[in-house]
C-alpha cells in the first residue's frame, strides 16, 4: 500500500512538475513523506519479526521507571496526532517500575500507540494508563475514542493466518503486523495482551508486564 503509493507519487512529480504550482508540488511531497514513513514503520517491524523468528534478537531486561520510558517512547508520534487533532493523554503514576527489554517495550508502545491514533477520528483523545495487575506484575492500558471494531475482528487479531488490515480513518495504511509483534515481545517478557472493543466507541488494548 505504502511503497505503491510513493511510486505513484514520484512518477506524478517526474512526468509533471513542469505544469505544478509550488502548492501541488507540496502537496505530492508531503503524501511521499507520509508513504515513506509508513514503508520504514512496516519494513522495520518485518524485520523485527524475522530477527525475532530466526532467534537473532538479544532479550536484555532492565529496570525503568514506567511513566518515564512511556513518555519517551512516543515522542516520535506526537507530530503526527497533532497534525491529526488527536490528543494523546499519558496518566501513569511516578512510582510504578518495570523490568523489560528496552527496545522490544519501545516497539510496543509505539505499535499500540500509533494504531490508536490511527483509528481515532480528528478530535479524539488516546489514554495510556497503568497500575499494578498484582504483586508481581503491571496492567499498562492504551485506549482510544475511536472508531472501534466488530467481535468478529477482535477475534481474528494476534492470529498469523488472519487478515485483520484496513485503513485509519485518515486513510493510513495498516498490515496487521505490528500486533503480531507486540505479542511476541509481550510473550517473551512472560506477559501476556487483549483487546475490548465496541464498534463506534473504541478500542483499549491491555497488556502485562513484569
Amino acid at each position: 500500500g505504502p511503497l505503491s503509493a510513493f511510486v505513484a507519487a514520484t512518477q506524478i512529480i517526474t512526468e509533471e512538475i513542469q505544469q505544478m504550482t509550488i502548492d501541488e508540488i507540496r502537496e505530492i511531497t508531503d503524501s511521499m513523506k507520509t508513504s515513506a514513513t509508513n514503508i520504514y514503520s512496516l519494513l522495520e517491524n518485518l524485520l523485527e519479526w524475522s530477527r525475532l523468528r530466526r532467534g537473532g534478537m538479544d532479550f536484555v531486561p532492565e529496570k525503568f521507571n514506567l511513566n518515564k520510558k512511556t513518555i519517551e517512547c512516543i515522542e516520535v508520534l506526537c507530530d503526527s496526532a497533532r497534525k491529526k487533532g488527536v490528543k494523546i493523554d499519558v496518566s501513569i503514576p511516578d512510582d510504578l517500575e518495570v523490568l523489560v527489554d528496552s527496545h522490544m517495550f519501545d516497539s510496543v508502545i509505539r505499535n499500540l500507540v500509533s494504531n490508536a491514533i490511527k483509528f481515532t477520528i480528528p478530535g479524539g483523545v488516546v489514554n495510556i494508563s497503568a497500575g499494578y495487575n498484582n504483586a508481581h506484575s503491571i496492567e499498562i492500558k492504551v485506549s482510544d475514542s475511536g472508531i472501534g471494531m466488530a467481535p468478529e475482528l477482535k477475534e481474528r487479531l494476534f492470529h498469523i493466518n488472519e487478515k485483520t488490515s484496513r485503513p485509519g480513518t485518515g486513510g493510513e495504511p495498516s498490515s496487521g503486523l505490528g500486533l503480531l509483534l507486540c505479542k511476541e515481545f509481550i510473550e517473551k517478557h512472560n506477559g501476556k495482551i487483549w483487546v475490548e472493543s465496541i464498534e463506534g466507541q473504541g478500542s483499549t488494548f491491555f497488556f502485562t508486564i513484569p
